[in-house]
């Protein structure tokens, strides 16, 4: 097993990297940076193929990621999948068939992913624009200028919907009228990964990572600050060596939060009052997923962990998947099941971290995870490419 935890798809975010007027050169300078001695894992042949993944039916909608290096998340709600493209195109899809329900063009590059609620489905676009369309009909409904790019989904609370934009601002906005209700705001420091966390939203709070090593809570009625904690302090001479974003999602098992950040720690804290209840020393950008007593995890480096909730504990390490981006994973039943930069879906079991089983998906790469319907996976690939596969 390997050993050590290095920087992995640093190239992958820093072509989103944000802040001073140095980026461009730092960019250029990107595989000096990153060290020429990190290549991606070559995959070695299984010995058992315990899963045997097969295709049911396949589609293409728009350009994907139209060749640029970010997370446009999709969302399954019931039998349909609501996915949208880069270059604008977002469409409704019948999982049991692959038939397009319906698609439209929002003629702007969408950045964010769609998310949906009861009424509504919800991008933001590179224009700094959230933009709301009927999920039955894809009419658009209204929109709001934030003035800001988004670059993550937004979370849906009763009534509105919580959007955090790249500089710093966390939002409330009414999800029947695109009304801003509140805003709050923290200072971003001079460098940060080009990348955000989508807010969560537990009864009464609003809880986000930040890209000062922080998690704040805030009162879902009017952004008030209920608690402020520091994860991971910036360190290092650099501003490089000093980001401490945390970009990955939070993820909220009981009355326990956990938080990963990148080159800082994965940590668990208290819901009610943010006090930290244990951490360790992890890189990642990848949300972590729960499920039991476990806490699973694809870091910076390229490994993929399961780790005990209640202190933190290693219990296993996958290291085959070296600098291959795997993205957070998904349970279903006793696997986990990834996506790569190389456009593979990888399985590995649950209880101890072996590969059971791989499928060549997209030339392009999967950079978003797969979802679950009725016990099949919904995949779509940075080409555009979605598919329903058995397993």
């Amino acid at each position: 097993m390997a050993t050590g935890l290095r920087p992995f798809g640093i190239l992958l975010f820093l072509s989103f990297l944000v802040g001073c007027s140095t980026v461009d050169r730092m960019v250029d300078q990107a595989s000096g940076w990153v060290g020429k001695d990190q290549s991606i894992a070559k995959l070695a042949p299984l010995a058992i193929e315990e899963v045997k993944p097969s295709i049911v039916w396949s589609e293409r909608i728009g350009d994907g990621t139209a060749g640029l290096i970010v997370r446009v998340e999709h969302q399954v709600v019931g039998d349909m999948l609501y996915m949208a493209s880069v270059d604008g195109e977002i469409a409704a899809i019948d999982l049991p068939s692959g038939a397009v329900r319906w698609n439209v063009n929002s003629k702007e590059r969408i950045m964010s992913g769609v998310v949906v609620g009861p009424r509504n489905l919800y991008v933001g676009n590179e224009s700094g624009y959230l933009v709301a369309f009927d999920r039955e009909t894809g009419q658009e409904r209204w929109s709001l200028s934030l003035l800001s790019e988004l670059l993550s989904p937004v979370a849906i609370a009763p009534g509105r919907v919580i959007v955090r934009t790249v500089d710093g601002k966390i939002s409330a906005v009414n999800s029947e009228n695109g009304e801003k209700l509140w805003n709050y705001e923290r200072e971003v420091p001079v460098l940060t990964l080009r990348g955000t966390g989508t807010p969560i939203v537990v009864e009464d709070q609003v809880i986000a990572g930040l890209d000062s090593g922080e998690v704040v809570a805030l009162a879902l009625e009017d952004g008030r600050e209920h608690w402020l904690k520091s994860v991971t302090t910036a360190r290092g001479r650099t501003e490089i060596e000093r980001m401490v974003d945390i970009d990955a999602d939070p993820v909220v098992a009981g009355d326990k939060i956990y938080v990963v950040g990148y080159q800082g720690n994965l940590a668990a804290l208290n819901v009610a009052d943010g006090e930290q209840l244990w951490k360790r020393k992890v890189s990642a950008v990848q949300q972590p997923m729960t499920f039991g007593g476990y806490l699973f995890l694809s870091d910076q480096e390229g490994n993929v962990w399961a780790f005990d909730q209640k202190d933190g504990t290693a219990l296993w390490k996958q290291d085959q998947l070296k600098e291959r981006s795997p993205t957070t994973p998904l349970l279903v039943g006793k696997s986990l099941i990834v996506g790569d930069s190389e456009g593979y879906l990888h399985w590995i079991s649950a209880e101890d971290g072996h590969l059971q089983g791989r499928l060549k998906f997209d030339q392009e790469g999967i950079t978003v995870s797969p979802r679950q319907h009725q016990g099949s996976l919904v995949v779509v690939g940075n080409s555009g490419k979605v598919a329903l596969i058995s397993h």
